[in-house]
């Protein structure tokens, strides 16, 4: 298999002020989830069917960040969420459209992000309604009701998070943790060892939160540690 690899210049960081966001990124229908796996041990991810390694000029703060799940401990505010939860049906499902799935895709990104943005159902299947590995969805209902969505990649030795969606209305359920301790969970019941959750970037805001699960792994210089947080790690 041959692949074109492009480096492609995005603009601004969406995470950190006064830096640029550059990749190096290949495009695939179709891609082996061992492959895959392999890939993200080495600092890649994916949206859609596009797969990126950041290379951003003078800056390697977007560390990738595991969970080793047979030692993980849910903190108490954690364990706060999960009994606020309780009454949440989880249902876990082969990635696919749905008409309510996308229409609480639009809610969420209105809310969360630009309010004027034109949120398509092309762009929606995009980058979440088909998948060139193996994922799958878990949808999250209260009282009947849809109110959050988690795509996950099911890989031989982990679980990848790819994105979540809740409902706004429902944000004292602080659904993004509770997702989080679900997919751990589900990592638990397959028998994969981690549960990767995409960058951990010291200093943003969006994403500092993934280092309150614990303990947790970063790959640093290619290799993965464990993060004790005794000062900002650095991939430099």
């Amino acid at each position: 298999m041959t692949v074109q690899v492009y480096q492609i210049a995005h603009g601004a960081c969406p995470y950190l002020p006064n830096r640029s966001w550059i990749t190096q990124t290949f495009q695939i229908p179709s891609l082996e989830d061992k492959i895959y796996e392999h890939m993200i041990n080495s600092g890649w991810r994916r949206s859609g069917p596009m797969f990126y390694q950041n290379h951003c000029p003078g800056c390697s703060l977007c560390i990738p960040i595991r969970i080793p799940v047979t030692r993980f401990a849910p903190s108490k505010s954690q364990r706060r969420v999960w009994k606020k939860n309780s009454d949440v049906a989880v249902v876990r499902q082969p990635t696919h459209f749905t008409e309510e799935s996308f229409e609480l895709y639009q809610k969420y990104q209105a809310a969360r992000h630009d309010p004027d943005d034109n949120v398509t159902h092309a762009g929606y299947l995009g980058f979440l309604g088909r998948s060139p590995v193996t994922t799958q969805m878990m949808s999250y209902y209260a009282d009947g009701r849809l109110i959050g969505i988690g795509w996950v990649d099911i890989l031989p030795s982990s679980v990848s998070s790819v994105y979540f969606v809740f409902d706004p209305d429902y944000s004292r359920r602080s659904l993004g943790t509770f997702s989080v301790l679900k997919e751990i969970e589900l990592c638990q019941e397959l028998g994969k060892p981690f549960h990767h959750l995409g960058f951990y970037v010291p200093g943003s805001r969006k994403m500092t939160y993934k280092a309150n699960f614990r303990p947790h792994q970063l790959l640093i210089r290619g290799e993965w540690r464990d993060h004790y947080e005794s000062g900002e790690p650095s991939n430099e």
